[in-house]
């Protein structure tokens, strides 16, 4: 068996360090290579970014209350809808209210440092908790499983001849920490997977832990060997973890008790507070979202578990906020919060909801774009939410959603782009097209971070390659490297810098006519550090690269659509919005590589997904028209 499948059908068996009673797993990798390559790539910005799971589908229209429209709520779900009266109104926000079980995240919201954005999801989205965590936190689409190569690959992109030499004094920290229980990837995203499953894990635990015999010279044996290494190094973090967790608070915020959420940020707290650079930090709400029944209290309906699951959020988070403040720390830090999907507008006979599609994203943290001056003028210029009410029919059926109204992929490469320190062409390559971005974080939040950029293109049998270096003289010199497999990289051109310059370009051509290629630049800088480029990937089938649309945004209605190569077949064209609904659809006959066309008129300013078939290739843009 191949290292990377040996491990992606694996959970964690090498044992955590336990604070607390709470496991905490330290890697350079969070398991996911989304998370991998945003953490490898933010490592030394000096933002933190916390990642509070809510897993099972959390209903929205219970936690963020539509008060604008209240009547079609109260039509869709009157068996679980409380009173009016009883909700949390937020301030400058006529249209929304928050469950009366959060007052802490109200007052984080009436003192700019909450941020709520409406109606976030992908299109044709999958109701399957288990697919949905993959979609999230692999950024796929819902037609589209991504292979990434899970830990191996992570390890092997982000620390070149891991596990040997690490931690090192350019690498001291983990780049990523797990708090609380993790599951398989397939099952949960994100966990900090450190070994593997084999069906007698005992056993396989009594062997790394008791044995020093050499290992067997076979598949088996090499990667228990790899196990080895991985095992000593997770143990090599404790240190620098625990001497973190042990560095006195001068003044600590009080947690509230028997609140799992709680003791895990607490941790996090301390370990921000001892120092830990660390930019990436997970932890999961103990308890499961999916309420298909019993949702409420049918006495009470602003109680019941509902209630319980946003009480055990708010006063967590809450709790978290507090705490950075009085550590002088708040300013660096920012929360957000996640379900794989919401839930109907209209409940079931058993006082419950079913699986739904569009959800609030929550932003917590004191460098939110919530100034009311800032967002004045703008198309939603409520401070503190992206976004409107969600549209809800006047009487809602069983099969009626919460619409889309923003891709979490725009999310993402909002945290990476504004918060994370990532340039544009590192966010376009984990995400792997072009998103927008949403006003969430004030625009001087971001710290200064030198970068190098890699940017080419595929041209007669070779890669053209250009990268630029933005704080040049910090570096001595430049590897280009390249991959086949985006695992395995080998150098392929080397050069001394000699150069003065602040920002230069580089160029290097490379003969290649591998189907699908790999390269980033590693850059030495005069500190031994070595700073990794984007992954840039070309391919030599020209029918494999994107589409391009211009303009985009569309105007009038008419598309300009550029095909990379002439098509042998008819091309099929269709238009989604974001929710999955087809609005368009096509087939041209026409020769040549450019497609001109128009389409009935549609909603101005909101996304849709255009997709391009030609000659058995599928390519999709997202576009908008104004």
């Amino acid at each position: 068996m191949k290292r990377r499948s040996f491990l992606k059908a694996g959970t964690l068996l090498t044992a955590p360090l336990i604070i607390k009673g709470i496991p905490v797993m330290a890697a350079p990798s969070t398991g996911n290579d989304l998370l991998d390559v945003l953490a490898q790539t933010t490592y030394g910005c000096g933002k933190i970014l916390v990642i509070v799971q809510m897993n099972g589908g959390n209903d929205a229209l219970n936690m963020v209350l539509p008060l604008d429209k209240w009547s079609q709520l109260s039509a869709a779900r009157s068996n679980i809808l409380m009173n009016q009266t009883d909700t949390l109104p937020l301030n400058n926000n006529a249209t929304t209210a928050l469950h009366p079980a959060m007052p802490e995240m109200k007052n984080l919201y009436d003192n700019g440092k909450l941020m709520i954005v409406q109606g976030v999801s992908y299109p044709n989205p999958n109701f399957s908790h288990f697919r949905a965590t993959d979609i999230w936190f692999s950024a796929s689409s819902s037609t589209a499983v991504l292979d990434t190569g899970w830990l191996g690959r992570s390890l092997t992109l982000q620390y070149p001849g891991f596990p040997n030499g690490y931690p090192n004094a350019n690498m001291m920290d983990p780049l990523a920490i797990q708090i609380g229980s993790t599951l398989p990837f397939s099952l949960q995203g994100p966990g900090i997977n450190l070994g593997y499953n084999v069906p007698n894990p005992n056993s396989l635990l009594n062997v790394i832990n008791g044995t020093t015999d050499p290992a067997p010279n076979n598949d088996y044996g090499r990667e228990l060997s790899f196990l080895r290494l991985m095992k000593d190094q997770s143990n090599a973090y404790r240190t620098a973890i625990q001497t973190a967790y042990n560095v006195p608070q001068s003044q600590p915020a009080t947690y509230p008790t028997s609140n799992a959420l709680a003791d895990q940020l607490k941790i996090v707290a301390k370990l921000i507070n001892g120092g830990l650079k660390t930019p990436v930090y997970i932890v999961n709400h103990p308890n499961s979202h999916d309420t298909h029944e019993n949702q409420v209290d049918v006495n009470d309906k602003k109680l019941g578990t509902q209630a319980n699951l946003l009480t055990i959020l708010s006063k967590a988070i809450g709790a978290f906020q507090t705490d950075l403040t009085q550590m002088g720390k708040a300013d660096k830090v920012t929360g957000m919060t996640y379900s794989e999907f919401g839930r109907r507008i209209k409940s079931n006979a058993s006082f419950g909801t079913d699986h739904g599609v569009g959800a609030p994203v929550m932003f917590f943290g004191a460098s939110l774009n919530t100034n009311a001056s800032d967002v004045a003028g703008t198309a939603n210029p409520v401070p503190g939410m992206i976004g409107t009410s969600p549209n809800l029919p006047a009487n809602a059926t069983v099969n009626d959603q919460v619409p889309m109204q923003y891709d979490f992929r725009q999310l993402y490469a909002s945290v990476m782009k504004d918060w994370l320190c990532l340039s544009d062409a590192e966010t376009t390559s984990v995400l792997g097209s072009a998103f927008s971005t949403l006003p969430i974080f004030k625009t001087n939040a971001v710290l200064p971070l030198e970068g190098i950029e890699l940017i080419g293109q595929y041209v007669n049998g070779e890669a053209k390659l250009n990268y630029k270096v933005e704080d040049n003289t910090h570096f001595v010199s430049f590897a280009v490297q390249f991959s086949d497999d985006n695992i395995r990289f080998n150098e392929v051109n080397n050069i001394v810098n000699t150069s003065l310059n602040n920002n230069e370009s580089y160029y290097f051509n490379h003969p290649n006519e591998v189907k699908k290629m790999y390269y980033r630049v590693a850059g030495k800088k005069r500190t031994g550090e070595i700073k990794f480029s984007n992954t840039l990937i070309l391919r030599s089938n020209a029918k494999e690269q994107l589409i391009s649309v211009f303009p985009n945004p569309v105007t009038n209605f008419t598309l300009n659509v550029k095909l990379f190569e002439a098509p042998n077949s008819a091309v099929e064209v269709t238009i989604y919005s974001m929710i999955g609904a087809k609005i368009y659809y096509n087939k041209f006959n026409q020769p040549g590589t450019l497609l001109n066309f128009r389409i009935p008129p549609v909603t101005k300013n909101v996304h849709y997904v255009l997709e391009v078939i030609y000659d058995g290739t599928t390519a999709h843009e997202q576009i908008m028209f104004q």
